[in-house]
């Protein structure tokens, strides 16, 4: 009798443990999907075409590197000095 009772009890916290787990990663699930619709809405607008912001902030980069490879190369040709690339680089960086 003393078994059967703790086998019951047994099986009734195992199915709690279940549940109380399966809960918890179904709402993992869901955290996972909306933060997944939450960025690609940042990377769409109301057309579906690439945010300008993003796009921008791309272009902003690529310019960047592009003028510190133009202040190297001015800096490799012995146009301007290391202390002046080195401080046009840092403003641009800055």
């Amino acid at each position: 009798m003393n078994n059967l009772i703790l086998i019951i009890l047994s099986i009734i916290l195992l199915v709690s443990v279940i549940a109380v787990s399966v809960k918890s990663i179904s709402m993992g699930i869901n955290s996972r999907r909306n933060i997944n619709n939450i960025k690609n809405e940042d990377l769409e607008d109301e057309d579906g075409e690439l945010n300008n912001n993003i796009e921008n902030k791309f272009d902003d980069k690529k310019s960047i590197s592009e003028e510190i490879i133009k202040l190297k190369k001015l800096y490799d040709d012995g146009l301007i000095t290391e202390e002046e690339f080195n401080k046009a680089k840092n403003k641009i960086l800055s």
